[in-house]
Formats: structure tokens, C-alpha cells, sequence
């Protein structure tokens, strides 16, 4: 939320002090703040990310106090930051609680937007088409100065108090009874007004509006923006009127008039765009009155170069990490998941069709009759391929083929890809064939080493079990946990040409410290995938104990490439 903060912040900096714009133009400028501050939460969760030079060195420069997390001291190699993320307790951890109270507060608001809804629904259930000739030719007159390519229906109610519009695929303006009794001069004014709003398509803006506001019901600033959003929009709609041709004045007596009927409450706000809210009367009053206010009309290039300047400052914002370092280049970073507990796999024989499993082994020796072979065969699947985060997204399915050479211990002592799917998910075919135990091949009688080759289906609809079986019983760092540290690191170099970023790594510490990696997250290409599994396996940690006793934990390293 710090991103949305930051934008919408400068949005209430800048957008009111730009006077000389014109309502249409501080209106775009509130709408693109919205947009982006909405949805740049939720792109920093998809983009990958990007630590810029200056914002390593800025987080430097702040005194330690302003570190989002404290890391737990690490003696032996500064290059590792642990942090827990997962509190395994009774009692809910404070993330816990705000992520319920953010759903609940969006259920709420969500419902009381639904609720407005069904007002709408009921106050329309009253309504009728208006079949005067007067209103209906006013109308049409507007529309084709306006521009207008449809003439949006027009209805009265007697239970409307309140000119208002909604809709956009098929607009519908709502009059009172009375206002086929109007002046023309006032009912041409009050057209003009709801028809802009159709123009301009403000009743979209405003329900996506209404929906952020929802969302993000615990920040206060979206409520300020949406106020600021609807304040210009009715400035925006009383220029185009004065575009028309009408005098501020008389069109300030018009608006005056039609608050002044209003004698009940308001319809819901949230649904419509109504013309006569009493709050905001005397600021439009003066703003009408103004003779050298800019009324400039919203121009399609400022619209299209608004919204390239908000993806321009969206993406980058929501790639953008600004934590602080624990050291100029971080090369791993290790942190705690939250991950459920489940039952252990350990011991498992042979192929399991609920999970990706070894669809086939054939002998390589071509020399000897098959008959008097037997190839090696699966002793014990410990772990299953699990799913990179990228696969998963993009849905890939199908098999990754490994030849492996198994010694006459049944030892694996070479793995490689021979077809494989991409997408980090060869390489974690590999991490999780490297950690089966074999039986050896037999050859005439007489154990004996043996290439073969592993076919291993990766398959959406089992990801979910393997997710489960790869937890193992890990415990979750949380109270009456002594979180682990690093007693060994390795010089081993991480450098590959031409690659930067990082490999992402799901780790089980297990009781004596050696980390067992189950698969890579987030992979960079598969030289770097390689150098990072073999890079993390050679360090060691003292394990996480709970009451004195050794446990399992669950991890995440983040192994980082600068080229």
C-alpha cells in the first residue's frame, strides 16, 4: 500500500493547485490517480522486480530505524537476511488479522454498494418513460450539439427529488414529475448538465471509483480522491453547459432552483451521478460566476497521453523494492513461508497417480537383450516436481524426459534434461529426481550401473496434492521457536554471462540444518537454475528447534545474478 499512498499523495499535491487547468482536465488527472493507485498493488504481485541503484543507496543512507523488518543477526555472512512471515500459534499474527479485516471491511462495503443498487432498482421500478413532445425535442437538440451519438431515454418519477443519470451502454437520465412544468431555458439547462455527464462518461468513472473505494475502504485517501473525482466531474458537466451558449448567471439561478425543490433526501450517491448535491453549491456557484475560469473541454490526446504517463509511472512503481539491504548486493535472501502442515511423503514407492509421476524407464545399453536386463526402478519418491510460480500461471502441462545414470548402489550419479517444457519446470524435474532413491539395474543377475531414462508428468489438477505432500510436517517459526542461522556459507561464484536478477527457491530446512530444496519459484534461465540449486545446497544452518528440539522449517531463498 506504500506505492497506492505515494501516488495518490502526489495526487493531492499537485491535481488542486493547477489552476489554470480546466475541471475536464483535473477531473482525467483524479480518475488516472485512482486507476493507478488501484491497481498498483495488485501488478507488484505480477511484474518482476526491480531494485534501482538510487533507492539501494537512499534505504543506506536512512538510520536503521526505518527498516520495514528487523533481520535477525547473522555473524558469519551479512549476505543472509531471515524474516519470518509465518507465525504457527493459537493466537492469529497481526498480518492475519489485518488480511480478515481488509476482506470482511470490502464485504461490507461491496454490500452496501449492492445495496444502493437495489435502491436504484426500486426507484426505477417507479419510473416511466416521459412522452411529452417538449422534453423529449429539448433533449434531442442538446444531444446533437453536444455530440452525441445516442439520445439517452429520459423518465419521471414521483419519487425522484432530483435530476440524476446512470448507465453507459444504454443511458437513462431521471427527471422529477414536475420537471415537464419547467421553463424551457431551465429544462434545457438541467438536459444539458446529465447529458454532458453522458458525454463525458462520468457514471463509469465514478462506479469504478465507488469499487476502489470498496476495496480499499481502510485508506482514507481513496475516499478524499473520489470526493475531489466527483467535485470535478459536476464542474466539468457546467462548463460543457456554458459551451452551449448559456450565461453563468442564469445557469447559477437554474442550479439553484433545482436544489432549493429538493426538499427530501437524496437518492443514493453511489449509484448515479445526480446534479443537485447542497454541498458543493456555493463552490460551483463561484466557479459558474467566474468569468476567467478555463473551461477547456477534454481533448482525446490528453486523455491518451494521461493514461500513457499512468502505465509509465504504474509498472515501474509496482516492480520498483526500495527495502533496505543487508549488504550493497544481497546474493541470498531467505525468508519464512506460510505454508500449511501436511502428512509426509517420505516412504512413498513407486509412481503415485495423484501426483507427477515417472511415466516410464528404459535401459540405454542397446548391447545386451532386453530379456536379460532389468532397468532401475524407483526404491522410494520422496518428493514430487512441483510447479514453478510462471508455469502455473501461464498453465503448462505436459511431461519433462531425464536421462539419469544409476550406479549399482542404486546411487543416482548424473541427471540431465533430454525434452523438456521450460518455464523452471526442468529443473525442478531435476531437483526432485535427484532426491528419489533407486534400485540399481540388474544385469544376468548382477547389479550393475545403468542409464535410463525418467518421464515426469506435470499436471495441473495434482498440483494442489503435491503442494501438500511437499510440506512434509514443516514447522512454522513462530512463539516457542528458535529461528535458524547460518553456520556455513560458500564461496561457490554466482555469476553467469549476460544474466541478472534472481532464482527464487523453495526450501525445508530440515532437523540437522541442510536445506532441502523442493523446487525453484522463479526461474532466470537454466545455467542460473543450476549454479543457484547447488549454490544454497552447500550451506548450513543451525536448525530450528522448538522446546529444545530440532524441527523442520520451511523457507524461501532468493539467489541473485548481477551478470
Amino acid at each position: 500500500m506504500i506505492r497506492a499512498t505515494i501516488v495518490l499523495l502526489a495526487a493531492h499535491l499537485i491535481v488542486p493547485r493547477l489552476r489554470r487547468a480546466s475541471a475536464a482536465e483535473r477531473h482525467v488527472l483524479w480518475a488516472a490517480s485512482v486507476a493507478t493507485a488501484a491497481v498498483v498493488p495488485v501488478l507488484a504481485l505480477l511484474v518482476p522486480t526491480w531494485r534501482p541503484a538510487w533507492a539501494i543507496r537512499l534505504m543506506e543512507a536512512l538510520p536503521a530505524s526505518f527498516a520495514t523488518l528487523s533481520s535477525w543477526a547473522v555473524p558469519r555472512s551479512p549476505d543472509v537476511v531471515l524474516r519470518p512471515t509465518g507465525i504457527e500459534s493459537n493466537a492469529w499474527a497481526p498480518t492475519e488479522w489485518f488480511g480478515m479485516l481488509w476482506i470482511l471491511g470490502s464485504i461490507v462495503a461491496l454490500l452496501r454498494l449492492a445495496i444502493e443498487v437495489v435502491r436504484l432498482v426500486r426507484l426505477l421500478s417507479t419510473a416511466r418513460p416521459i412522452s411529452e413532445p417538449r422534453p423529449l425535442r429539448l433533449s434531442n437538440d442538446v444531444a446533437r450539439a453536444l455530440g452525441l451519438a445516442r439520445v439517452p431515454t429520459l423518465l419521471q418519477s414521483p419519487q425522484a427529488v432530483t435530476p440524476m443519470t446512470w448507465g453507459r451502454r444504454h443511458p437513462r437520465v431521471l427527471l422529477p414529475d414536475s420537471a415537464c412544468e419547467w421553463p424551457d431555458e431551465q429544462l434545457r439547462a438541467v438536459l444539458a448538465h446529465e447529458l454532458a455527464h453522458i458525454r463525458r462518461a462520468d457514471w463509469l468513472v465514478h462506479m469504478l471509483a465507488q469499487l476502489a473505494c470498496a476495496i480499499y475502504w481502510f485508506h482514507p485517501l481513496f475516499w478524499t480522491a473520489e470526493r475531489a473525482l466527483g467535485r470535478e466531474s459536476e464542474h466539468a458537466a457546467d462548463d460543457d453547459v456554458l459551451g452551449l451558449g448559456l450565461e453563468g448567471s442564469a445557469y447559477a439561478a437554474h442550479l439553484v432552483n433545482v436544489v432549493r425543490a429538493t426538499k427530501t433526501r437524496l437518492p443514493p450517491r453511489k449509484t448515479v451521478v445526480a446534479m443537485a448535491r447542497t454541498p458543493d453549491l456555493e463552490r460551483r456557484v463561484a466557479a459558474l460566476l467566474d468569468a476567467s475560469a478555463n473551461r477547456r473541454a477534454l481533448s482525446g490526446r490528453l486523455v491518451a497521453v494521461t493514461g500513457a504517463i499512468a502505465l509509465g509511472v504504474a509498472f515501474p512503481l509496482a516492480a520498483m523494492t526500495i527495502e533496505r539491504p543487508a549488504a550493497l548486493y544481497i546474493d541470498v535472501v531467505v525468508q519464512m513461508l506460510n505454508l500449511p502442515a501436511a502428512t509426509p511423503a517420505t516412504g512413498v514407492q513407486g509412481p503415485d497417480p495423484a501426483r507427477p509421476f515417472v511415466r516410464s524407464v528404459e535401459t540405454a545399453d542397446a548391447m545386451v537383450p532386453r530379456e536379460a536386463n532389468v532397468v532401475p526402478a524407483i526404491a522410494e519418491y520422496t518428493t514430487p516436481a512441483l510447479y514453478s510460480d510462471h508455469a502455473r500461471r501461464l498453465g503448462i502441462e505436459g511431461i519433462v524426459t531425464i536421462a539419469v545414470r544409476v550406479d549399482e548402489r542404486g546411487a543416482l550419479t548424473s541427471a540431465r534434461v533430454t525434452n523438456g517444457l521450460g518455464f523452471g519446470l526442468d529443473q525442478n524435474a531435476l531437483v526432485a529426481v535427484r532426491q528419489w532413491r533407486f534400485h540399481p539395474g540388474m544385469r544376468q543377475g548382477r547389479r550393475v550401473a545403468m542409464d535410463a531414462e525418467v518421464d515426469i508428468e506435470f499436471n495441473l489438477k495434482t498440483e494442489a496434492i503435491n503442494e501438500l505432500i511437499a510440506n512434509d510436517m514443516v514447522t512454522l517459526v513462530g512463539p516457542g521457536v528458535t529461528p535458524p542461522r547460518v553456520a556455513r556459507t560458500t564461496d561457490m561464484p554466482l555469476q553467469v554471462t549476460g544474466v541478472r536478477g534472481a532464482v527464487v527457491l523453495d526450501v525445508v530446512l530440515l532437523e540437522d540444518g541442510a536445506p532441502k530444496i523442493l523446487r525453484i519459484l522463479q526461474s532466470l534461465s537454466p545455467e542460473a537454475d543450476e549454479i543457484a540449486v547447488r549454490h544454497f545446497e552447500q550451506w548450513r544452518f543451525s536448525p530450528a528447534t522448538r522446546n529444545g528440539v530440532p524441527v523442520k522449517v520451511r523457507m524461501k531463498a532468493e539467489v541473485r545474478f548481477y551478470g
